[in-house]
């Protein structure tokens, strides 16, 4: 199976995003995080990085990555959702 090509981090971070969200590749499992994306360069595509990650959950190497656009917002529990609010 063959991976689409995605943006590179330098793309990204014109678009003024600087995190991540990484998706575990097993649609069963369905574990998630969000992360920093500052320690890769700008010539990085996030395809090139998917293949590295390991689910500390379930084993499976490889993962679905995305941009984070709410990365610098801070999330707010209510009644069991998490939603994410701009910071103030």
């Amino acid at each position: 199976m063959t991976r689409e090509t995605k943006i590179t981090f330098a793309e990204m971070r014109e678009m003024g995003v600087r995190g991540l969200l990484v998706y575990c590749s097993d649609y069963k499992c369905s574990h998630s995080t969000a992360i920093s994306g500052e320690r890769w360069a700008d010539d990085v595509r996030l395809s090139d990085i998917e293949p590295l990650f390991v689910c500390q959950s379930c084993g499976k190497r490889g993962a679905d990555v995305r941009p984070d656009f709410n990365w610098n917002k801070e999330p707010v529990e209510m009644d069991g959702l998490t939603l994410m609010c701009a910071p103030q």
